[in-house]
């Protein structure tokens, strides 16, 4: 008998202890739970500060380059036209000299042309030295005499650039003589002299004759090295990570450093938006220099005056290493700070740390088996510690008692105890095996079975709004839908005013179930449910019809006279126990009746007194 008593003694320790903080289970410890969330109350405010100020300094960050890159970009396109206007002005001084007109048509007429060649070649060669970029000053004449003073040849009497230029002398003249306006042509290879390749940009206007403005004078052109564009870049560009070039109005580059290979390359189309040249040049230096492209940030200018794109190119790999300087700093603060937090957090908890572990050890005392186990306290005890300590202690001493009085009732009670959710672990299982294969139709179907046994085992007797059993009452037939293959149709109506209506649960069940199987033939075509719901200030009305082969006279005299006892043995009604039911739920004022004299099929109707679920 000691033996028995102590074995059921175990069986019942671990339901009465199940609360028992998890003792044997491997689960973290009070200590480690309470320094966790020290270092997350306190780091949280931490790394959310952090966070805005790396945000906040990053932003300002990158504003600043941003600013500092478009500064570049108008102090580089001031440099540009204020130095072109000075190579302008030597221009001038050529296309408005009266002796450059004496000489152009002494030149066409041929008289005096050889003095007048040379005399026009000493007046180019005085200007070309006033600057340091000039490389040639031709002429071209009305009579097509092309005269020119170079640095780029030792010849006297032959233009080095003209052959490799994009256009023809005839087209040149004409484009620069049908207008009174300073003419700037984009960087192209001049020539080779002296073993150097010289890339040229030249401007031009045609000469005038204040005498005579519309007479044809012939034109002058002033060729510039390119070294003059890329000098200007680099004299904008004080800062080794700040790159500049240039791109003339036909998308292609004009001056890119000392890369002169890829002058006149296409980049992008200038009739495009600012977003999409800037993507253009983007891609082409991301393709071509991933170098100089990698983390920095591209800017662009566009100069109206001369159509060109004046493109900034900016490293932030400095902005870079500021950033994470200063997330480096935010880490190391944060460890700090979570290091004083552990150690202040162990100091503080060790008292409760300790209270809690001695009191968890009484509840393992009592787990294996020492009933006579009890906390005691001491003055050092938590107050709420103290109070977890004397429940423990008030409970032993009820389960002893417990204990002695029912433990062959708990016994039994275990022993006959069914656990509903093993039945829904179970169809959950049995659910994702079907949708792991993909039949999803018996994957709703389990899913409504479940949810159908869920509603029937949990507070069987209950009452439920109207809503909820309809609602209840659709998944049923869905599976009675599926399982007879869809040979029948339904549909509900209830009214609004009994939505909120109280029923019993599963009042309606028998007879929608009482329908399908005895009301529908398998060769009945069209074959439909009906359940309708309305109420009025006193009771509930609920109308079950179906249009199947309907009752038998006799069966529905019994019914509506309520008498069941004959109806027992017989399959084909099941709904005496409803019937009972609405007895026992509303005594005489439930009420069911079977309407007689149908044409097809057949229509039972409920009536209960109306109760509302109020908030």
């Amino acid at each position: 008998m000691a033996v028995e008593y102590m074995i059921n003694q175990r069986r019942y320790y671990p339901l009465i202890f199940h609360f028992g903080v998890g003792i044997g289970m491997k689960k973290t410890s009070l200590r480690n739970r309470l320094i966790r969330v020290f270092i997350l109350t306190s780091m949280l405010p931490i790394v959310i500060l952090g966070v805005f100020s790396y945000m906040s300094i990053s932003a300002t960050l990158s504003r600043n380059a941003e600013m500092m890159s478009k500064s570049s970009l108008k102090q580089l396109d001031n440099n540009l036209n204020i130095s072109l206007d000075a190579y302008e002005d030597v221009l001038y001084q050529l296309y408005t000299d009266d002796n450059m007109v004496k000489w152009v048509f002494e030149i066409d007429e041929g008289t005096n042309e050889a003095v007048a060649v040379n005399q026009m070649r000493r007046f180019m060669s005085s200007l070309l030295y006033t600057k340091d970029y000039i490389r040639a000053v031709s002429v071209i004449t009305p009579g097509g005499e092309f005269v020119t003073y170079e640095q780029m040849t030792p010849a006297t009497y032959k233009s080095s650039w003209m052959d490799n230029f994009s256009k023809t002398e005839d087209e040149l003249y004409m484009d620069i003589s049908r207008d009174n306006g300073v003419h700037v042509y984009p960087t192209e290879f001049g020539t080779n002299f002296a073993k150097k390749d010289y890339y040229l940009f030249h401007i031009a206007h045609r000469i005038i004759d204040y005498k005579s403005l519309a007479k044809d004078c012939g034109v002058v052109i002033i060729s510039v090295d390119e070294d003059f564009l890329k000098d200007i870049c680099l004299s904008s560009s004080d800062d080794t990570g700040i790159f500049n070039f240039l791109v003339d109005d036909k998308g292609q580059i004009v001056t890119f450093g000392d890369e002169a290979g890829v002058i006149g390359t296409p980049v992008t189309d200038v009739s495009g938006s600012d977003e999409k040249r800037l993507s253009d040049y983007e891609l082409f230096l991301h393709k071509n220099y991933p170098q100089l492209a990698k983390e920095a940030a591209v800017f662009l200018m566009h100069d109206d005056e001369l159509s060109w794109d004046v493109v900034n190119v900016t490293s932030l790999s400095e902005l870079t290493r500021l950033q994470r300087r200063q997330l480096f700093l935010i880490a190391v603060v944060g460890v700090l700070a979570m290091v004083v937090v552990v150690l202040m957090s162990t100091g503080l908890s060790a008292n409760l740390v300790k209270s809690v572990n001695y009191v968890t050890g009484r509840m393992k005392q009592a787990r294996n088996g020492d009933l006579s186990v009890r906390a005691e306290k001491d003055k050092a005890m938590p107050a709420e510690i103290e109070t977890i300590a004397d429940a423990f202690n008030d409970m032993m001493k009820k389960l002893n008692v417990a204990l002695t009085n029912q433990q062959e009732a708990q016994i039994a009670a275990l022993e006959a105890q069914i656990n509903p959710h093993f039945l829904y672990n179970t169809l959950d299982t049995i659910n994702w095996m079907a949708i792991d294969k993909d039949e999803y139709d018996i994957s709703n179907a389990i899913s409504a079975l479940a949810n159908i046994l869920r509603y029937a085992i949990v507070n069987s007797n209950g009452e439920v709004t109207i809503r909820d059993e309809m609602e209840w009452l659709r998944k049923y037939i869905y599976l009675q839908q599926y399982r007879v293959k869809n040979s029948f149709s339904y549909n509900a109506f209830v009214e609004p005013d009994a939505q909120n209506a109280i029923v019993h649960k599963l009042l309606l069940q028998p007879f929608i179930e009482n329908a399908i199987k005895h009301g529908f033939t398998p060769e009945q075509e069209n074959a439909e449910l009906k359940v309708y719901v309305s109420c009025n200030d006193r009771s509930l009305e609920i109308v079950i019809e179906d249009n199947g082969k309907g009752m038998d006279p006799e069966i529905i005299e019994k019914i509506n006279r309520r008498d069941f006892e004959t109806l027992k043995g017989n399959t084909n009604i099941g709904i005496s126990n409803v019937v009972t039911r609405l007895e026992m739920y509303y005594g005489k004022d439930g009420k069911m009746r079977a309407v007689p004299d149908m044409d097809k099929g057949s229509r039972i109707v409920i009536d209960i007194p109306l109760k509302k679920k109020t908030d």
